[in-house]
């Protein structure tokens, strides 16, 4: 009998666990609703909206902010989650650099930094995020929900590690235990760009699309895939775009293989080839100087494009088209209705983006390319920490068992 009704007991604690997640998430994706209309969303009573929101709105996470246009009667009241509840710290880890990004629950950005780096090795990555807690020490208090990683190549995300990232040389990185474990906070890791596209479906334009190509071009070269709806998220790298094969026998990747797309249009492939084919020896100089960096990179590109526009032109060229194998080989895979195209060579788009979608649009299989909307990233760096900020929110506001 005793173990029946701690069994019980168990139960209700539960479902009261479920109830009040399913109504903080209804609660939070719109923007405003009453007590009645999330009774009909959810086909919980109103008995038990009512006892759960006041629940909610007794801890401070959940407030009255307003009221709708009645049909008769009184006027219903409104309800938001309350962004100043909590905040969350985002970080994405680059090649060079971290960027951190400090948001309410809203996604509004409280503080942001980026903090230049000669080497990015995982216990200089937990040092400076101690400087950042620290330094935001008065405008986080006690209100921090958790801390969102965002980090390229392979990811064990439920364990918090990273598997393999041949941009920054780390193999099996525990960095979500190694942060939460020096400031207490809870920690969560994801591939870049899964956190990128994660950022696309909170507060970009992807809503109304199903199933979703996402490609980032610059450094490195990932992707996301979401599927009916659902970003598609594996420990496998199941978005390693980079590393699709476009030339047999082409130039050594990063990953050890040959003729990878990455191997051959990253930042570090354009500077090289423009090297290897520029008469300035100005260019030529200056490329000795460039290191394995995203902003040195970028910077020689740039002053190329000043210096031998012409060969710069060239390369690019042929960038467009190693883009486009690329987009025909992805909406001839995955059937998509939406490709979105982001990461930092868009800086460099009017050099490439449009041959690119010419070619894959003119390339790919039958009319597999005709639905496709083919879109560029409008939310700029910060979708990076975006996304696994959001992560962050998911779980700890709307994931039962937290």
């Amino acid at each position: 009998m005793e173990v029946f009704v701690v069994a019980s007991k168990a139960s209700k604690e539960i479902m009261k666990e479920i109830n009040e997640k399913l109504l903080l998430r209804a609660i939070y994706e719109s923007d405003g609703i009453d007590r009645a209309s999330l009774a009909k969303m959810t086909g919980l009573s109103p008995a038990t909206v009512t006892k759960v929101v006041g629940d909610l709105i007794e801890i401070g996470l959940v407030e009255e902010t307003g009221v709708a246009d009645s049909t008769g009667g009184r006027k219903p009241i409104l309800l938001n989650v309350r962004p100043g509840k909590s905040c969350v710290l985002g970080l994405k880890i680059g090649v060079g650099y971290l960027d951190y990004s400090l948001t309410d629950l809203s996604g509004s950005v409280l503080a942001s930094e980026r903090k230049l780096m000669e080497n990015t090795v995982p216990e200089e990555v937990v040092s400076a995020t101690g400087e950042i807690l620290a330094k935001w020490s008065d405008l986080i208090g006690e209100r921090l929900l958790g801390i969102g990683i965002a980090v390229s190549g392979i990811v064990d995300s439920l364990r918090g590690v990273v598997k393999n990232s041949f941009l920054l040389d780390w193999k099996d990185v525990p960095i979500a235990r190694m942060i939460s474990a020096g400031y207490a906070a809870k920690t969560f890791v994801m591939n870049d760009v899964d956190s990128f596209a994660l950022a696309h479906f909170w507060k970009g334009n992807v809503d109304n699309h199903k199933n979703c190509v996402f490609i980032t071009l610059g450094i490195g070269i990932g992707g996301a895939v979401a599927i009916d709806g659902k970003l598609h998220l594996t420990g496998a790298g199941s978005g390693e775009f980079g590393h699709m094969t476009i030339e047999h026998n082409g130039n050594l990747c990063t990953c050890g293989s040959r003729g990878c797309l990455e191997a051959h249009a990253s930042f570090e492939a354009l500077a090289r080839k423009l090297f290897s084919i520029t008469a300035s020896n100005e260019l030529k100089e200056l490329y000795s100087s460039v290191r394995a960096t995203e902003t040195s990179e970028i910077h020689f590109l740039k002053r190329a494009l000043e210096i031998d526009r012409a060969s710069a032109e060239s390369v690019f060229d042929q960038y467009a088209t190693d883009i486009g194998i690329a987009l025909k080989n992805l909406v001839n895979i995955f059937a998509p209705d939406y490709v979105l195209i982001g990461g930092e060579a868009l800086e460099f788009s009017a050099l490439f983006l449009e041959k690119s979608i010419d070619y894959a649009k003119e390339n790919a299989f039958s009319s597999l390319a005709d639905a496709v909307k083919f879109d560029t990233d409008r939310i700029g760096e910060k979708a990076w920490t975006l996304g696994c900020i959001y992560r962050v929110i998911e779980s700890e506001l709307f994931t039962v068992g937290k």
